[in-house]
């Protein structure tokens, strides 16, 4: 096996798979002169070693590189490697890193890991960026994946435990997103009339979830092989407003905001929420409870009020609630074990 390694104090290089010898541009940040380093495998070993007279060296990948599934790239600490616009860098080897290192994803920049990754480094992915977590991708370890704009700037399909560092939150119009994902909550309202396109009966307040998440329910209901019944979907404002002060009349205030949310703070007048099946805790013993738990963040839902959590959420446990933010994301989230206010960084 060889490694392709970012090594010791100041060295970098990409390694072109099939070849044994290969160049990456190199800024010296002392001089801002760009130079070059040659990489040799002349050793007993194996290993592709680099090696530079810069105390801290800046690589940058501007073209299409690729590791194979039997090397591996070694970021080490004190290098700092930019995928910058044009440049795509697949691992599908193994990549390890040390703390201290760093790798930073411009806009137009794509790595895509398709194997165990272990990231002790920081990885920042810039506006325009892309990082791509393949099928058999596994990311871990105590670095930090920082997402500058938007969760649509990370396509996972695998896995990723490594703690992701949000976006500040975004308010506009009223309407509040972090890293382009929809916040509502009890801290966080939307305004009366958000939603007033998918209503479809005025009079009654009822109406349609959005596309999204009505297709992602069909898949997943095909592929569970259950039911799952849309006991409540979307529901307007002022049909949210009904529903909460009766039960604030029926069971008074300080129970009621336990789990029934006010006007303005509930996901379902988003066409993003779903209750599913049953209105029961109960419900999460049961297979098709413990199926939904297990399986939702593969067609993009999250259970919104998880076991546990309910000093964070501000709703008790609710197992048949879930809300949709696309395959990717729902991923991210469920890898976490984080609920969302949590995940955002706004808890």
């Amino acid at each position: 096996m060889k490694h392709t390694r970012l090594w010791g104090i100041s060295a970098a290089a990409i390694l072109l798979c099939g070849c044994t010898s290969t160049q990456l541009n190199n800024m010296d940040s002392s001089s801002g002169v760009s130079t070059s380093l040659t990489s040799s495998s002349d050793n007993s070993s194996g290993e592709v070693i680099y090696s530079s007279s810069v105390i801290e060296a800046e690589y940058t990948v501007s073209e299409k590189h690729s590791i194979s599934q039997a090397d591996s790239l070694d970021v080490f600490k004190e290098d700092t490697m930019y995928i910058a616009n044009g440049g795509e860098l697949t691992v599908d080897g193994k990549m390890t890193s040390e703390k201290g290192g760093k790798i930073i994803i411009q806009n137009g920049g794509v790595l895509i890991l398709n194997n165990e990754s272990q990231l002790e480094c920081d990885l920042t992915i810039e506006k325009g960026g892309k990082l791509i977590v393949g099928e058999n991708g596994k990311v871990s370890g105590g670095g930090s994946i920082t997402v500058k704009n938007s969760f649509d700037e990370i396509e996972c399909s695998g896995s990723v435990t490594a703690k992701i560092i949000p976006p500040a939150p975004v308010t506009e119009n009223g309407v509040t997103t972090v890293g382009g994902v929809l916040l509502v909550n009890k801290k966080y309202s939307i305004p009366s009339d958000f939603g007033s396109e998918l209503i479809t009966d005025d009079e009654a307040g009822t109406g349609l979830i959005r596309d999204e998440a009505y297709d992602a329910l069909c898949e997943m209901r095909e592929a569970s092989g259950y039911t799952m019944s849309i006991v409540s979907g979307f529901r307007s404002y002022r049909t949210q407003t009904a529903i909460y002060n009766r039960n604030v009349a029926n069971y008074g205030e300080e129970e009621a905001n336990t789990w029934s949310a006010k006007p303005g703070e509930s996901e379902h007048q988003t066409g993003l929420a779903i209750d599913i099946s049953s209105l029961e805790q109960s419900y999460g013993d049961t297979e098709e409870g413990k199926w939904l738990a297990e399986n939702c963040h593969k067609f993009g839902f999250i259970i919104r009020f998880q076991q546990g959590k309910e000093p964070i959420t501000g709703y008790i446990y609710e197992p048949w609630h879930v809300r949709y933010l696309g395959k990717s994301t729902a991923t991210l989230v469920y890898d976490s074990g984080l609920a969302l206010e949590e995940f955002l960084g706004v808890n």
